[in-house]
C-alpha cells in the first residue's frame, strides 16, 4: 500500500536522523559546547582553537617586544676575548675574558659579567656601564688582583651601524679611548672579511 502522505514521511525520516546523531554526540560527551548563563539560557559555543605549540609540544612563546630604534642592535656582537649581548627590552650584558687575573705561582683565569643601561634618549643608542662581577673557572666570584685597563662604572659608548653585521662602539670617556682595543663588534650577519679584519673573531 503506498504512503497517503509522502512529505510527512520523508520528514520523518529526517528528524530521525538528526536525532539519532544528536544522541550520539550527547553520549560522547554530554557537556560539549554547553555553557550556562547567568539567566539561566544555555549556549552553545563554538570549537576551542587550541595554543600553537613548537615542535617538542610545549607552548610557543611570543617574540619580545622591540623597543623602538633598538632593533638594528639587537643581537651577541664579538669582538675578540668579548661578547656583548642586547636584548630586545633594553637590556645589555658584556663578557670579557681577562685571562689570568688573579695570582702568580697558580694563576687563576677570571671573566668580568658587566651590566650596561642602554640609553635612547640622545637618538644614537648609548650603552653605559652599571656593574661588574668577577668570577672564576669554576664560576666562583674573585677579587682581580688589579683591574686597570678594564671598563669602570659609569663608562659608555655610542653605538652606530658600521657595516652589515657589525657595529662601532665609539667611547664617552677619556678613559674608555685610552684602554679600548677594536671598537669594532661582529654579529651573525658580518662576512667573513670582518670577522677577520675588524674583529678578530
Amino acid at each position: 500500500m503506498g504512503l497517503r502522505y509522502p512529505l510527512a514521511a520523508a520528514l520523518g525520516v529526517l528528524l530521525l536522523g538528526g536525532g539519532v546523531a544528536l544522541g550520539r554526540g550527547l553520549l560522547a560527551d554530554p557537556t560539549a559546547g554547553v555553557r550556562p548563563t547567568g539567566s539561566g539560557a544555555v549556549v552553545v559555543a563554538g570549537p576551542q582553537l587550541a595554543a600553537p605549540v613548537t615542535p617538542s609540544g610545549t607552548p610557543a612563546s611570543t617574540p619580545a617586544a622591540v623597543i623602538p630604534g633598538l632593533a638594528p642592535y639587537v643581537g651577541t656582537w664579538r669582538v675578540h676575548g668579548a661578547e656583548l649581548t642586547i636584548e630586545p627590552d633594553g637590556k645589555a650584558t658584556e663578557r670579557i675574558d681577562l685571562g689570568p687575573c688573579r695570582g702568580i705561582d697558580v694563576p687563576v683565569r677570571c671573566t668580568a659579567t658587566a651590566t650596561l643601561k642602554v640609553d635612547l634618549s640622545p637618538g644614537a643608542p648609548h650603552l653605559v656601564y652599571t656593574g661588574f662581577r668577577y668570577t672564576g673557572d669554576d664560576g666562583a666570584t674573585v677579587v682581580p688582583d688589579s683591574l686597570e685597563g678594564l671598563p669602570r662604572v659609569g663608562d659608555g659608548y655610542r653605538v652606530r651601524v658600521f657595516a652589515p653585521g657589525v657595529i662601532e662602539l665609539i667611547p664617552l670617556t677619556e678613559h674608555l679611548r685610552r684602554i679600548l682595543g677594536s671598537p669594532y663588534r661582529c654579529g651573525a650577519a658580518a662576512d667573513e672579511n670582518a670577522h677577520r679584519r675588524l674583529c678578530n673573531a
